[in-house]
């Protein structure tokens, strides 16, 4: 086409106005006030009991537990940062260690019993996982509004988030102690929960 008036009158036309997305930060607690009700909703059929914050112990779940919240609301934001052109992604150093603390905590609050409860580590991996579902399905329309030129990083990002918000979650209807079984399922959970947001959203988030 050599009438580039006539082109730039119809791409003008086609043009749709650009609305800025929130900062990062109120992006991140609007999807912490969206996805922790929803969550606790789809894992409330799992949910048996309360935990008994009195018990010996009760200060290292405490810990774990905040430090759950904290990776992940910084992994989420890290995830919404790296789905904007332009934006350097956060430095992950801090969560990363965080991410270590948390582990040593809650291998430092592992019960001394020996008793495999498969059980009760299937029911943790079941909890993870619905609650999990209206999350993944929530991060995904928040990061389809900007996509991503890295999509697989920021649903990764965005499922590991998911992952520690589902964990927090699960922290507060839990044994003050844990057991091997039962805290390798819920590793597995995690990882599961990362591979699912990253196969569900690829579509939905990367740039056409």
């Amino acid at each position: 086409m050599r009438n580039h008036d006539l082109l730039i009158d119809k791409l003008s036309d086609t043009a749709k106005p650009v609305k800025r997305v929130w900062p990062t930060r109120w992006r991140v607690v609007a999807w912490i006030i969206a996805v922790l009700p929803c969550g606790t909703l789809t894992s409330w059929a799992l949910h048996n009991r309360f935990t008994d914050w009195s018990q010996a112990g009760a200060v290292p779940a405490l810990v774990a537990l905040l430090l759950s919240f904290i990776i992940g609301a910084s992994a989420m934001a890290a995830a919404f940062t790296l789905s904007i052109a332009g934006r350097q992604p956060l430095r992950l150093k801090w969560a990363a260690l965080l991410a270590v603390l948390w582990l040593g905590v809650n291998l430092l609050n592992m019960s001394p019993s020996s008793t495999l409860k498969v059980g009760e580590g299937v029911h943790c991996y079941l909890f993870m996982l619905l609650a999990s579902l209206p999350m993944i399905v929530i991060s995904i329309a928040s990061l389809h509004r900007t996509r991503s030129l890295y999509p697989g990083k920021t649903l990764a990002l965005a499922g590991c988030g998911i992952a520690f918000m589902c964990s927090m979650l699960l922290s507060l209807c839990h044994e003050v102690h844990l057991h091997r079984f039962d805290f390798a399922m819920h590793l597995t959970a995690g990882l599961s929960i990362i591979i699912l947001t990253v196969l569900a959203g690829r579509r939905w988030v990367r740039l056409s």
